[in-house]
């Protein structure tokens, strides 16, 4: 009896293979074309991802910084006007989450196909290079790996985690 509802429904594993697929499929495309670009072309393209995150939720975010505003200018305000600028602000704390994770899987193919590419640099070659930015440089005074060499970064691919030896 079990064999016959497997052979009709499907196991499980396979019932997520056939719902995952789509987005494996999309993920190669964005694959080809991410990995003839360059170490700064890559960076750009991160930078893009959240630029897009955040004109999408934008307006959102608009709102709410308004009504905190508002409400920390008027200390005055009633308690149930105040309560109902809270609740807003909370819907829209909401509203942000769901635009959030929407804008999140529409960016999932690009932006695995990024980290992918990265990680297979990063395990290919011992210095992964790339034009120096001023983040960049704040973490080259922390952190051993990075190395700026004029107005090159230079990030090693290894460095130490747990402290010395």
């Amino acid at each position: 009896m079990l064999s016959i509802l497997k052979k009709f429904f499907g196991t499980k594993s396979n019932r997520d293979l056939k719902e995952i697929l789509p987005l494996v499929d999309k993920i190669h495309e964005a694959y080809e074309k991410i990995a003839p670009l360059s170490n700064d072309e890559l960076r750009a393209l991160t930078q893009q991802f959240r630029e897009r995150i955040n004109t999408y939720i934008g307006e959102e975010d608009q709102q709410i910084l308004s009504l905190r505003e508002r409400i920390d200018n008027e200390p005055e305000m009633d308690v149930h006007e105040r309560e109902k600028l809270y609740q807003m602000i909370d819907s829209l704390k909401k509203s942000v989450i769901e635009k959030t994770e929407q804008i999140l899987l529409e960016i999932l193919p690009e932006a695995f196909s990024v980290m992918k590419e990265t990680a297979r640099r990063f395990k290919e070659n011992e210095w992964v290079e790339v034009t120096a930015t001023e983040r960049d440089r704040d973490l080259a005074t922390v952190r051993e790996n990075i190395v700026i060499e004029g107005d090159k970064a230079r990030y090693r691919n290894s460095w130490m985690a747990g402290g010395t030896l």
